[in-house]
């Protein structure tokens, strides 16, 4: 009887834990050399983690984009510099190439599981200016454009239930650079648990590489 009961309340937590949401709260701030970037993700109202990089920038010496960047997961707290180099960009490019090329109907699958995510909010406001009123209408005209189609591709993958704010602050006489992005979106545990099942079951029915392929690959 109690074994029965155990069971019956274990089936019911993950039940409930299949059909909760988890919200993603992602913040951009950039002015003029200043970026701040903020990430949070939460599940039954708990903050479960937070990512900030307070700081970006540039290494004159190796030609990298350094992140200074703090994460805390479950009140564990880490901090570290992660240089970002070309070699770094180009390692996990052929990675995700690789993946890819592995993974037969990873599209299908990343487009299935995007549709079960809500964008519930999503605010985009830029102040620009270059000093020349000539040049700072085309270049906010080419930004609302950026805008529009980066919108148009988020609208086409997910679910927009609010409609969007975006906002250009043209300033013809003046030197302006600030950027402010906020979004939040959410999915339910189950929608992932299916995605990331199918990403595994397509990954071990990868086609296997030929020796020849093998050995050419290793070189």
């Amino acid at each position: 009887m109690v074994w029965a009961i155990i069971l019956i309340a274990l089936l019911v937590l993950f039940l409930l834990v299949v059909v909760s949401k988890v919200k993603i709260y992602v913040d951009y701030r950039h002015n003029k050399d200043d970026d701040l970037l903020d990430a949070k993700v939460t599940f039954w109202g708990m903050r479960v983690y937070t990512f900030s990089a307070p700081v970006i920038k540039i290494d004159d010496d190796s030609a990298s984009l350094i992140v200074e960047e703090e994460q805390k997961i479950a009140g564990f707290e880490t901090k570290k510099a992660l240089p970002i180099t070309p070699e770094l960009l180009d390692k996990y490019f052929h990675w995700f190439k690789d993946f890819l090329d592995h993974v037969v109907g990873l599209h299908k699958i990343v487009r299935k599981f995007l549709k079960k995510v809500n964008v519930n909010s999503l605010t985009w406001h830029t102040d620009i200016g270059v000093g020349d009123a000539a040049h700072t209408a085309q270049l906010a005209g080419a930004i609302w454009g950026v805008k529009g189609n980066i919108i148009g591709l988020i609208g086409n993958y997910m679910r927009m239930k609010f409609m969007p704010k975006l906002t250009i602050d043209p300033h013809f006489q003046a030197m302006v650079s600030h950027t402010y992005f906020s979004c939040m979106f959410s999915f339910r545990i189950g929608h992932a648990i299916v995605a990331g099942l199918m990403l595994l079951k397509h990954w071990r029915r990868r086609p296997k590489l030929s020796q020849s392929e093998s050995v050419e690959k290793n070189m």
